[in-house]
């Protein structure tokens, strides 16, 4: 990809190392984060992050399966727009989204509060999407900028789901749509408890006990009250089951909000 100038010049005041801009300084939950991903052995190479989301040998290559699969629904919804979309992508991480999109000739802000991997998105793909160090919540964004906002495995990071999705809409232009997929949604309040304190009992196991106080399971319901609300895409029947004998069937939900 060839450089190209970023469309975003409410950025050109906020300093720029590695290639990333900083819009305010990573937050607490940065470290527990990235010690998490460690654990979980999903901290990749350059060369791994560069040909995602194919995920050929490592060791979760049938998640990345599905999750190739959830790009190009992604990437199909999106590409009817024939000048290119702005968009913001929530959580944006190691950035191969970011890319994929950016190719797709949209023009994409990837913004994350993990530094390392940010870094990385910007040395792996040069030249292409424009990435952002800050936490979504506190950072300051201009409103009504963008055609499209991204969360991206990325909502369960959030406890408040009225205070991001609100400010979500704010930052979308007229007809804008926000897109919130390869998360596991839940289907009552009763189930994402359940799943809440499965998550507690999984981040004790692999020694980072403290990451339950910031990965929080959502139900689909409780986005309804907050936008037009369109499921473009639910877990297969008996996914769980599906993938102990090696298919490859989703558990995530897609779905998007509208501002009403």
């Amino acid at each position: 990809m060839s450089p190209v100038e970023h469309p975003w010049p409410w950025l050109d005041g906020a300093p720029k190392v590695n290639g990333v801009y900083r819009l305010g300084p990573p937050g607490p939950v940065s470290e527990r984060y990235a010690n998490a991903r460690a654990r979980e052995n999903r901290l990749l190479s350059d060369e791994q992050v560069r040909i995602l989301p194919t995920g050929r040998g490592l060791w979760n290559a049938s998640e990345w399966t599905i999750r190739a699969q959830g790009a190009e629904r992604l990437r199909n919804l999106l590409r009817p727009a024939t000048d290119g979309l702005r968009i913001l992508e929530v959580g944006c991480g190691n950035g191969w989204l970011s890319a994929l999109l950016q190719r797709d000739g949209h023009k994409v802000l990837g913004l994350d509060p993990f530094t390392d991997e940010v870094e990385q998105a910007a040395r792996v793909f040069t030249g292409g999407p424009t990435y952002a160090i800050g936490e979504f919540l506190t950072t300051t964004i201009p409103v009504a900028v963008f055609d499209v906002v991204l969360f991206p495995a990325s909502i369960q990071y959030f406890e408040d789901l009225e205070a991001v999705i609100t400010k979500a809409i704010s930052l979308l232009r007229p007809r804008g749509t926000i897109h919130v997929f390869d998360s596991v949604l839940y289907g009552s309040a009763a189930h994402a408890l359940d799943a809440k304190q499965r998550s507690a009992a999984y981040f004790t196991r692999i020694g980072v006990p403290e990451m339950a106080e910031h990965y929080h399971c959502h139900s689909i319901e409780g986005f309804n009250t907050l936008g037009h609300v369109r499921i473009l895409h639910g877990p297969v029947a008996r996914w769980h089951w599906k993938r102990l004998l090696g298919s490859p069937a989703s558990p995530f939900t897609h779905l998007t909000i509208a501002p009403r």
